[in-house]
């Protein structure tokens, strides 16, 4: 029962977003049977933070994800049989976590213009549950740290395959952390996916074949503009 009710709460926000993005045509998205309102079908709401050097340079970024409960509940149960009755080891889970998402740009896509900029190491990360939800952070640091007095940088956060939907936590917005004399500006731009890209997110489950980046098409984006 709890896992039925948890999909309720998880379609329920589905429907939220896809009001926000697309107004009434979620109506109809919504009569569509239940079995395959499927993807995404877990959430993760992230903090994010860009770090930020005195000269104004950006030289990484700060991710803080709080994992819903029906994904944490899957976790905990693997982590949990791996333990064997032992206490749970969270940064082992945070350092396996972090392995398995470094080909995968840990689900970060980071722009500055039209250029995909390169990641570098993580430097700092940590495993714990709170509130019966698991929470994972990490420090990744940029290749090449950018001069933000002449260049503006983009973020998206996103599961490429929308099995996983990540949201920009709704009350901890985006933030800049650092002592440069910069004045910064961050904003976030919600997507705009078609009445399409919800028919076929809804679809998935049912053998629809999808590209491997159609998770952006739902993905929010933080921009930063420094003068």
């Amino acid at each position: 029962m709890q896992g039925v009710l948890q999909r309720v709460q998880n379609w329920g926000k589905w429907l939220s977003a896809c009001l926000r993005r697309k107004g009434l045509m979620c109506v109809v998205l919504s009569m569509l049977p239940f079995t395959v309102q499927s993807h995404p079908h877990v959430w993760i709401y992230v903090e994010t933070s860009f770090l930020m050097s005195a000269d104004g340079y950006v030289t990484a970024i700060e991710q803080h994800w709080n994992y819903d409960n029906l994904l944490t509940d899957v976790l905990l149960d693997d982590l949990m049989r791996e333990a064997s009755g032992e206490a749970l080891d969270l940064e082992a889970w945070a350092q396996e976590t972090l392995n398995k998402l470094e080909p995968l740009n840990y689900f970060l896509r980071v722009q500055s213009g039209e250029t995909i900029l390169a990641l570098g190491d993580v430097v700092q990360f940590s495993g714990d549950l709170r509130d019966d939800e698991l929470h994972l952070r990490f420090t990744v640091l940029l290749q090449q740290p950018i001069k933000m007095a002449t260049s503006d940088l983009q973020l998206a956060v996103f599961d490429p395959s929308f099995y996983i939907e990540i949201q920009q936590h709704p009350e901890i917005p985006p933030r800049i952390q650092g002592d440069s004399a910069l004045e910064c500006a961050v904003r976030l731009q919600y997507p705009e996916p078609t009445t399409e890209d919800f028919l076929k997110a809804a679809a998935i489950d049912s053998g629809l074949e999808v590209g491997p980046q159609f998770g952006a098409l739902f993905a929010e984006t933080v921009h930063v503009h420094c003068e």
